[in-house]
């Protein structure tokens, strides 16, 4: 997994104003695929904890394959927003 530059300036933010140390990310299998949630959950004894791009992120051990992930930025009209790219989204 990697966090883009600009996707790290809005976490850092979040957690600061949250409290949180990190994020947590979780699946569960969907319709094409795992489907991604992200929390500010603390991590669990069995997640692995890496520091990504300088955000502690809490990955639980379900999900084994993270190469083609990145958390980033998307802009629309109403706003900007964090958005996982590499996920299916076909649903």
């Amino acid at each position: 997994m990697k966090i883009t530059n600009d996707a790290k300036e809005v976490l850092m933010q979040f957690l600061t104003e949250k409290g949180a140390e990190g994020i947590r990310l979780t699946s569960v299998a969907g319709c094409c695929g795992p489907q991604f949630t992200i929390t500010l959950e603390a991590p669990m004894k069995s997640d692995k904890v890496d520091i990504i791009n300088g955000i502690t992120v809490a990955i639980d051990i379900q999900i084994t394959d993270m190469d083609d992930l990145t958390l980033d930025i998307e802009e629309d009209s109403n706003g900007a927003g964090l958005v996982l790219l590499g996920a299916s989204n076909c649903c």
